[in-house]
């Protein structure tokens, strides 16, 4: 029994440290808005530096009560120590390595011996969000398991040090996304609930008498968590309660077929290409199968415990998912991550439950299976994608320090020479220029943080936000082609396009009247000093008059 553990734990590290091979093998991780990430982090290191002053001009701290700080910090003080690409690739680590640990961890707290289902969370780890660059989104799912995880094994005896542990683990779920910290507090609050239920139903006193315990009951199980959970939720109504967002949400009948489509075929596993969704319909026909499999025994032997409640989590997230709004004001991308949750709590309801030795080997087997077929395929696309990456930043050195750059991409997704789509679904190449803006401490325009959003340490002083004044429409800067007008935003504001780089033109866009513009201001303003050697598919442009 010990040989067969200690060969399990040997297997699972082995694919912890297999995950960290795209990581490290590559020049550049090719995520959407990793880059946004990684400038930001710069600007914050390197704004009150002597040789920052074009970041003091552009750029200010955000004054609003903000929980996205610490993600940022994690890659500030990493820069302390590492350059910027490094910094990302150490942060990406931490979140590879906590991932399948924490799950195995809230797998414990239902069965010590079906930590062997943990297999089942390594094709979750380079999932959607993790593509589109949401890193501390991605970090959080790690805290979600943990703090779940710890409410799981302390339910029944939390005492005040425990009160204090959930406490910290509450806040610091809050300062990674307030998405996985209302979704854990939901999960934590409907079994609660559930539990509290129970224990009032299964008295076998009379109801008068239980009554009069309910409130034992309250205070033993739903008290705690309140206390446990009110210093959140205070920094959390303080973060919301200004904001006044209203949530938008129209969908058509056939828009919920697609949403129920998604859901069931793990949607939020697919970024690239056609192969990422055959996996992840693999995968989802694998949790439905063990769903049944454990459905139909439960019902044959009519075997009903306190851990079904979580069925109604599961149908809660599930409520939630197929309801919500694409966005919310200007927080897009909402449904990729509720995405995730159904299996993450439909996979803490899988550990709970005794399996035959036959069945848990098909499980790892098929895991590891799924889990290796999808690395191979992801190694495969981040290795084209750098290809193209490195030619998108080949030009950099030609770029001075405190200066500012006007990114223009024609084609987000990528496209190779014979014109066939790099990316399906995420867009590695739409913030690729905060590479550059992190290495050569420049002022790129198209930093989405900085300009779209105050939900971010670092924004655009207004009088110069390129998302105001350079583009026609708010999101103007990264449409394809973008709509812009850069040429006279100097005698608007004051402010200076230094270097444009111009990225992927396509044919089909030449003959667009957005396209004729930008090359009109261009030629009028700038002069051609470099083209990507390889595809050519790279032009920089500088100011005629610097």
């Amino acid at each position: 029994m010990f040989k067969i553990k200690k060969s399990g734990n040997f297997i699972f590290l082995a694919l912890v440290l297999i995950h960290l091979i795209p990581i490290w093998a590559f020049d550049y991780f090719p995520s959407q808005d990793g880059p946004a990430h990684i400038e930001n982090a710069s600007v914050i290191r390197n704004y009150h530096h002597p040789d920052g002053s074009i970041l003091r001009t552009y750029y200010t701290f955000n004054n609003k009560f903000t929980p996205t700080w610490f993600g940022h910090l994690i890659l500030v003080g990493l820069m302390y120590i590492v350059p910027a690409v490094i910094a990302e690739k150490i942060f990406l680590t931490l979140y590879i390595i906590l991932f399948p640990i924490s799950v195995r961890y809230a797998l414990s707290a239902m069965r010590s011996d079906n930590s062997f289902l943990a297999y089942m969370s390594f094709p979750f780890i380079y999932n959607y969000t993790l593509n589109l660059g949401f890193y501390s989104f991605c970090l959080s799912l790690s805290l979600y398991f943990f703090m779940v995880g710890y409410w799981l094994k302390n339910q029944d005896h939390f005492n005040f040090q425990k009160i204090l542990i959930l406490t910290f683990l509450s806040i610091l779920l809050y300062f990674f996304h307030v998405v996985s910290l209302a979704m854990a507090y939901l999960g934590i609050a409907i079994l609660t609930i559930w539990q509290v239920s129970l224990d009032f139903i299964c008295d076998g006193h009379s109801i008068k008498s239980r009554c009069t315990k309910l409130w034992k009951i309250l205070s033993r199980r739903a008290l705690t968590v309140f206390i446990a959970f009110l210093p959140t939720l205070i920094l959390l109504m303080i973060f919301m309660q200004p904001r006044g967002t209203k949530i938008k949400l129209s969908r058509s009948f056939g828009e919920t077929l697609y949403m129920l489509r998604d859901l069931l075929q793990i949607e939020a596993l697919v970024s690239f290409q056609r192969p990422e969704f055959w996996l992840s319909l693999a995968l989802g026909i694998v949790f439905w199968a063990i769903f049944l499999y454990i459905a139909i025994s439960k019902t044959v032997h009519r075997q009903f415990d306190r851990a079904d409640g979580i069925l109604f989590v599961i149908s809660a997230y599930v409520l939630i998912f197929m309801l919500s709004p694409e966005g919310i004001g200007k927080f897009g991308i909402i449904t990729p991550r509720l995405n995730l949750y159904p299996f993450f709590v439909l996979l803490i309801w899988f550990g709970a439950y005794p399996y035959h030795e036959i069945v848990k080997r098909t499980i790892i087997l098929v895991a590891i299976a799924i889990t290796l077929t999808s690395w191979g395929f992801l190694m495969t696309k981040y290795a084209e994608l750098n290809d193209y990456m490195e030619e998108y930043l080949s030009g950099q050195e030609l770029i001075q320090p405190n200066s500012t750059l006007l990114p223009i991409s024609f084609s987000s997704n990528g496209f190779s020479p014979d014109g066939k789509t790099l990316a399906y679904k995420a867009k590695p190449f739409l913030h690729t220029s905060g590479y550059i803006a992190a290495e050569k401490n420049v002022v790129e325009f198209t930093n989405y943080e900085a300009g779209e959003f105050d939900w971010f340490p670092m924004v655009f002083r207004e009088e110069l936000n390129p998302y105001l004044h350079i583009a026609i429409d708010y999101y103007g800067l990264e449409e394809e082609p973008p709509r812009i007008e850069f040429l006279t935003y100097p005698e608007r504001t004051g402010g200076q396009v230094d270097y444009v780089l111009v990225w992927a033109v396509q044919e089909h866009q030449l003959n667009l009247e957005a396209t004729r513009s930008i090359f009109r201001q261009i030629e009028e303003g700038f002069r051609l000093i470099y083209t990507s050697p390889r595809y050519g598919m790279m032009k920089l442009y500088q100011r005629k008059d610097p």
